[in-house]
């Protein structure tokens, strides 16, 4: 799991913002450029799930800060789960499930087993087309895309499939999510089985936000004040 610091001065709170699957610090540094000046917290980036084992140290984390907060999006809701991180004070959810891959709870096996049999650069352009959903959130997407080629994002879409089937995915954290931000639009993680896997959860729901949440929410900021 590839690590960024986007800001690391010592201060009492860390945000860990574990990335969907294919992506790369990019999407993580827009959202921090627009509330730099403000974000009270240190900011650590998580993305690039081939391995679960963190760049960082997370038991170490949990020494140097008192209160550590998660906003994860898409497959990096799982994968926050599974990378060693014994102390959350909150977590948010973002378009995604402690289960990704199921038929009431994620995304569908079919769609996903034809996903990582077929993926290609032309069906590249397609799923990015579905994660957005219009023409206006694409263009903000290509903006900050990820500098990851094909071929590396189906690695790590196979490695994805590799976890999942290994008793790593029978030891999540003793943590759980306070919240989920579930898109009304998302074609990836259908809205419907997103409300099954959040039943009892604070839910905050968007009926027109798409899988990719950063056309909604363009800060760090806004998704945590989902949370009060």
């Amino acid at each position: 799991m590839k690590t960024t610091w986007l800001k690391n001065r010592g201060v009492d709170e860390v945000v860990l913002f574990f990335n969907g699957w294919g992506m790369d610090d990019r999407i993580a540094s827009f959202l921090y450029d627009q509330c730099a000046d403000e974000f009270p917290a240190d900011l650590l980036a998580c993305s690039d799930y081939l391995s679960l084992q963190p760049e960082v140290d997370f038991a170490a984390l949990s020494e140097c800060y008192g209160r550590i907060t998660v906003v994860a999006w898409s497959f990096g809701v799982w994968a926050a789960q599974h990378a060693g991180l014994e102390r959350v004070h909150r977590a948010i959810a973002v378009n995604g499930t402690r289960n990704p891959v199921s038929v009431s709870e994620g995304i569908p096996p079919d769609i996903f087993n034809a996903t990582l049999s077929g993926y290609s650069d032309e069906n590249r352009k397609r799923f990015t087309r579905r994660m957005c959903g219009s023409g206006e959130v694409l263009d903000l997407f290509s903006m900050h895309s990820p500098g990851r080629d094909t071929a590396d994002q189906l690695e790590e879409l196979a490695c994805l499939g590799d976890h999942l089937r290994s008793e790593i995915a029978d030891s999540p954290a003793s943590w759980q999510y306070s919240h989920a931000i579930i898109g009304g639009r998302d074609m990836i993680f259908p809205a419907s089985n997103q409300f099954n896997a959040w039943k009892g959860v604070p839910q905050t729901i968007i009926a027109e936000m798409p899988h990719f949440p950063f056309y909604h929410f363009r800060t760090f900021t806004e998704v945590l004040e989902c949370m009060g």
